[in-house]
């Protein structure tokens, strides 16, 4: 199941990735939330710590990253993710159980062919109470994304580090081109 009318826009921790399609949202055009700070939010709210083990952790995120993409399946109007199940796929990717399970559903299930990638932006980089991974990590986690997109035949398109309204005005160039 192919969908282009769903876009990822993806990137390391504290990018703009979330301040985007906000920004997207109020202009009409809505996205479902990122996974992972839900996940961490929960976790705090009942005291536990941010996050399982790693492993643990990459899969949760993955049945849910899944779980929305199979959720909006019928949909045929434009929708944006804040990250994906191919984010989480590249956490599971060296854990998974079944390899081939992994790539089954990575080549079943597409996203739209370009996916939008922040790049690190130490100027805007900050730590919340989801976010407690350092600029060098927010660093390290773009350039595996880029590379893991890239290898499941994704074309990456950089955003600007720029205002999210100008952000906003590139990304939609490039999808109603």
């Amino acid at each position: 199941m192919k969908k282009d009318n769903f876009y990822v826009i993806t990137g390391g921790p504290g990018g703009g990735k979330t301040t985007l399609l906000e920004y997207l949202q109020a202009k009409g055009i809505p996205y479902v939330p990122e996974v992972a700070r839900a996940l961490i939010s929960e976790r705090l709210r009942l005291n536990l710590p941010p996050r399982p083990e790693p492993f643990e952790f990459a899969l949760q995120l993955f049945e849910r990253d899944l779980g929305n993409f199979l959720r909006h399946s019928e949909e045929s109007a434009v929708r944006f993710f804040d990250r994906s199940f191919i984010d989480s796929a590249g956490m599971l990717k060296s854990h998974f159980r079944s390899q081939k399970d992994l790539d089954h559903v990575l080549k079943e299930y597409r996203y739209n062919a370009r996916v939008f990638i922040t790049p690190p932006w130490k100027e805007i980089y900050c730590n919340d109470d989801e976010r407690d991974q350092t600029f060098d990590d927010a660093v390290r986690v773009y350039n595996e994304l880029h590379h893991w997109y890239s290898v499941n035949g994704y074309e990456l398109v950089v955003l600007p580090q720029d205002t999210a309204e100008a952000r906003a005005e590139f990304v939609m160039n490039i999808i109603f081109a």
